[in-house]
């Protein structure tokens, strides 16, 4: 889970990092570990909300309304994972908050720190399962499932959708890869330059080939032949 932490008192914000990490720590299962990016002012928070799936947050100087209004924003700039407010100088309560916001008190304690982030992984589990697609300008967010196959093209991948987009990402293919994780075996290397979404396989052919859902005919390698026709049962003749 990636959790952005913005608090502008600076011991305040270290106290928490030190509370999610050791929470971190307790985790037995590696992916269930948490990213914290830590901020002492939202505006470069506020540049990719979406990449987080928990917002924890304490602006208690200067303005009262300065945290509703980053809010706000988060949701102006497309963030849709849920707000954690905490609760000190400013009782955030009493303020017209969004409903998809939580409110903890300040000393946090850990079983109240604890019960927000099942909260948090609850909402995140049931969300629909998207990937990061990073242009030179904007950021694009699609449904893993909606992924044919990717390739590489000038150092960047080409990413190509079940409704014929193509969408091109910065970084490799390997990067790419990498970036989808162990949660998703199903896309595999058709060879060193396509990887495909093997749920979107419609034969393997016995001369080599793979054809997509989209018709796309792809070279299999040797080992991602085996793959397929041993664990799919695809090949045709």
């Amino acid at each position: 889970m990636h959790i952005a932490l913005c608090d502008d008192n600076f011991g305040d914000r270290h106290q928490t990092e030190r509370l999610l990490r050791r929470e971190s720590d307790k985790q037995e299962d590696s992916s269930s570990m948490f990213i914290i990016d830590s901020y002492g002012s939202p505006e470069t928070m506020l540049s990719h909300p979406r990449a987080y799936d928990l917002f924890i947050m304490d602006l208690c100087g200067g303005d009262e309304n300065a945290a509703l209004e980053v809010v706000k924003k988060l949701s102006e700039n497309g963030a849709t994972a849920p707000v954690v407010m905490c609760c000190s100088s400013i009782d955030y309560r009493e303020m017209d908050f969004p409903e998809n916001t939580m409110f903890i008190d300040k000393p946090i304690k850990v079983a109240d720190l604890k019960e927000v982030l099942e909260k948090a992984q609850g909402i995140k589990d049931s969300a629909p399962d998207t990937i990061e697609l990073r242009e030179l300008l904007d950021t694009i967010y699609v449904n893993v499932s909606e992924v044919v196959y990717a390739t590489e093209k000038g150092g960047d991948t080409m990413v190509t959708l079940m409704d014929g987009r193509t969408l091109k990402s910065i970084g490799q293919l390997w990067l790419f890869r990498r970036t989808l994780g162990t949660k998703h075996p199903q896309f595999i290397y058709a060879n060193p330059h396509f990887l495909i979404n093997s749920d979107h396989v419609e034969e393997v052919s016995k001369l080599g080939f793979v054809r997509m859902c989209n018709g796309k005919k792809i070279l299999l390698s040797r080992s991602a032949k085996n793959n397929l026709t041993g664990t799919y049962g695809k090949e045709e003749s």
